[in-house]
């Protein structure tokens, strides 16, 4: 298991405290096989960056994970992505020196995809999935250095992830190739809806050896 770029160490972040509105029910914990989608992120991730920490919401429930990964409260739930990305980057930035940050609903993600968003780093300070017009921010890998230009951008008022790509020395994955390593890009796939929910188990067979926790 290689956890470096380069000469560059790279951590993992799974932001796991959406409200999960849609889905009516914490994702986190949804069955996939005989995992939850947070421990199976966490597997992924673990087999390309180290450490891995989780940011959650406060009193948030989280299934059982490594003693290897931290978890980090998040100081502003509800405020989007970027606020949780600056408070990881500050937990990791003494470990590592860029972090791969990833949602807890994309459970399709590939050790070779992430290894593919690496490899263009080394000369940022971002590297990111651009999908057509389609920015992907938790397909992405930050440099922990970015902690202080997004702190900056809060205290602006300025939440949205494109507006950071923007504002930093980013380099981008284009969709058409991250097809190599994964055709059918499975990897940006996230489930909001228990029907992609249950489309998903349906496609991969994962139900077999899982206890869905609702009924359609």
């Amino acid at each position: 298991m290689s956890n470096t770029n380069g000469q560059i160490k790279v951590g993992g972040m799974i932001l796991c405290g959406g409200e999960s509105l849609r889905m009516n029910y914490p994702k986190a914990l949804l069955p996939l096989g005989p995992e939850l989608m947070l421990q199976r992120i966490i597997r992924i991730l673990s087999e390309v960056v180290s450490p891995v920490i989780v940011v959650a919401s406060p009193g948030q429930t989280l299934p059982e994970i490594p003693d290897s990964v931290r978890v980090v409260y998040d100081v502003k739930p509800g405020a989007g992505p970027l606020p949780a990305i600056a408070q990881g980057l500050r937990e990791l930035e003494l470990d590592c020196q860029a972090a791969f940050v990833s949602a807890c609903d994309t459970p399709l993600i590939q050790s070779e995809m992430i290894r593919a968003v690496l490899s263009r780093l080394p000369e940022h300070d971002l590297a990111i999935v651009r999908e057509g017009k389609r920015y992907h921010p938790m397909a992405a890998v930050y440099r922990t250095s970015l902690r202080e230009l997004i702190e900056e951008m809060l205290v602006e008022n300025v939440q949205r992830p494109i507006d950071l790509v923007e504002r930093a020395n980013s380099a981008f994955l284009e969709s058409e190739e991250l097809k190599n390593v994964d055709p059918e890009l499975l990897g940006l796939r996230n489930l909001n809806t228990r029907e992609q929910y249950f489309e998903l188990l349906r496609e991969t067979g994962l139900a077999a050896t899982t206890t869905v926790p609702f009924v359609r």
